[in-house]
């Protein structure tokens, strides 16, 4: 069995493929009671699919002299997660051989487990049994059968002698591999980044140094992002469907795509444009740069972006 992703979050959705493979019947068939489920951290069994499921033997070969080999299956799209699962670990290049070998030969299933926003944290396993003349077959890849739900948070940022801390904290009973971002604006339009890669050891809390102005946490495999600012103020972002060009005046013009509107935009206006590229956060504004701020955003020329946890993003909220 494969699992997509390995690692997710509360009010996420897993996919789980399973492959019913009948290239070994000769001249018989099956007709299994197949049992796919999900087994959470508290012991709560979610059952996901409970049925028959028929096998029917292929057609023997003609082996006569001349003989064009018939179509035997439908075509099967290349189940990119289960090569996915293949490149996320190691693996004997055996088990690669025998998922393209069973690509066509073998009935893809795919089962969705969505996760509640309160489900518990930690590790959920597969439940995968296939009952079959009162004996059960269970998964050959069972050991790696299972899926995380993890959650980090930022509790707190100080600063202390000049330096500045965050306090991040694993909240799941597993360990979970965090990155840490600071970013360095370098020339104009350019970033410079510096990166930490650490495991956190379950349910930990731990202090971290923020070596730039801007800093950022990524887990559960780069979906979810938090800031390191400490900050409840949202970051400022270009509307990214506006296009843009400097004209030789070197005024900066606007165009909205959906509508018949055009700015022109120069002084105190261009400088807010320019910087509101996404790592600009509201509270450095003065009490001038506001107003300016209030006009660019009645014309829905900036928006507001807040870097939750989550992969969507809260716009055009204070």
């Amino acid at each position: 069995m494969s699992i997509f992703p390995k690692r997710s979050v509360p009010g996420s959705t897993v996919t789980i493929h399973w492959n019913f493979n009948t290239a070994h019947l000769q001249n018989v068939h099956v007709c299994p009671w197949v049992r796919i489920g999900v087994k959470d951290p508290l012991g709560q069994i979610t059952m996901l699919f409970e049925d028959h499921v028929l096998g029917l033997p292929d057609p023997e070969d003609d082996l006569s002299e001349g003989a064009s080999p018939p179509l035997k299956y439908l075509n099967k799209n290349l189940p990119l997660m289960v090569i996915a699962d293949y490149l996320s670990g190691r693996h004997k290049r055996e088990k690669l051989v025998e998922i393209l070998e069973n690509i066509q030969s073998g009935r893809h299933y795919y089962f969705t487990y969505p996760v509640p926003e309160e489900a518990p944290l930690g590790k959920y396993t597969l439940i995968s049994e296939v009952h079959s003349g009162g004996e059960i077959k269970y998964s050959k890849t069972a050991p790696d059968d299972y899926f995380l739900i993890e959650k980090i948070s930022l509790q707190d940022v100080k600063e202390l002698e000049g330096k500045k801390y965050a306090v991040i904290e694993n909240h799941s009973p597993e360990k979970t591999p965090v990155k840490i971002v600071d970013c360095t604006p370098a020339s104009p339009g350019r970033l410079a980044t510096s990166v930490s890669v650490f495991e956190m050891a379950p349910f930990e809390k731990k202090t971290i140094t923020l070596s730039a102005s801007i800093s950022f946490l990524l887990y559960n495999e780069e979906r979810r992002l938090i800031p390191l600012t400490g900050s409840s103020s949202p970051f400022l972002l270009r509307n990214q469907q506006i296009l843009e060009w400097t004209k030789s005046d070197g005024h900066i013009y606007l165009l909205k795509k959906d509508k018949d509107e055009a700015f022109q935009l120069t002084g105190p206006g261009k400088t807010l444009w320019q910087r509101s590229d996404g790592l600009f956060n509201k509270d450095e504004l003065n009490d001038d740069e506001l107003k300016v701020y209030e006009v660019l955003k009645s014309q829905e020329l900036i928006e507001e972006i807040r870097y939750s946890s989550n992969l969507q993003h809260d716009l055009g909220s204070d």
